[in-house]
């Protein structure tokens, strides 16, 4: 395992695009637990890019890189928060979404990911709650979360379809990052 103060996080800039971007392939390519299928990614370099540049200057979303100095290109790991710009009734809660690539995966990349995310989302003053999907076949992924105090408030059965045909059962968790969040418990349906 790394220790975690070789991971560097810091939020991505334009001039990480390239970096980005091969490190988004080669975990879309590899990971059974990505939600973007292989071959869904198609941004191009200047998308990317601007893609990076609009999260910079958002003042709801981030985009965190992790970096370790013995990576091929530095960047191992990926993680954003992004919100449905478009629905002032959503703005209060973001969109968590995470990988790593394969070499780096239970070396505590994801640890570091999230300790920066949680913490950027509990310090913003008008976020209430992060909300993600993972495979329930994720275990890994589901640890991880709980650790940071993410819980599951709904599941779909075959929620998720694989190019084969293969369903998977998709869960839903929340994080709330402001006192006085509901809990899962009291929402329909919750667990």
């Amino acid at each position: 395992m790394l220790p975690t103060g070789h991971v560097i996080v810091r939020s991505a800039s334009p001039d990480d695009t390239e970096r980005v971007l091969h490190c988004a392939n080669e975990m879309m390519n590899t990971s059974p637990f990505v939600l973007t299928a292989a071959g869904e990614f198609a941004m191009t370099h200047e998308q990317e890019r601007a893609f990076l540049l609009a999260s910079m200057e958002h003042p709801r979303q981030l985009f965190l890189i992790a970096e370790v100095s013995d990576a091929p290109d530095g960047i191992v790991g990926l993680c954003s928060l992004t919100q449905n710009t478009a629905k002032r009734k959503m703005r209060h809660r973001v969109m968590l979404g995470m990988g790593m690539r394969p070499a780096y995966r239970g070396r505590r990349v994801g640890t570091a990911l999230m300790h920066e995310a949680v913490a950027w989302a509990v310090a913003h003053p008008e976020l209430h709650m992060m909300v993600l999907a993972v495979y329930a076949s994720n275990e890994a992924g589901l640890r991880l979360y709980r650790a940071h105090g993410f819980t599951e408030w709904g599941r779909l059965p075959d929620g998720l379809v694989e190019d084969d045909g293969t369903m998977s059962e998709q869960i839903e968790m929340v994080r709330w990052v402001k006192e006085g969040g509901t809990t899962p418990r009291s929402l329909p349906g919750g667990c």
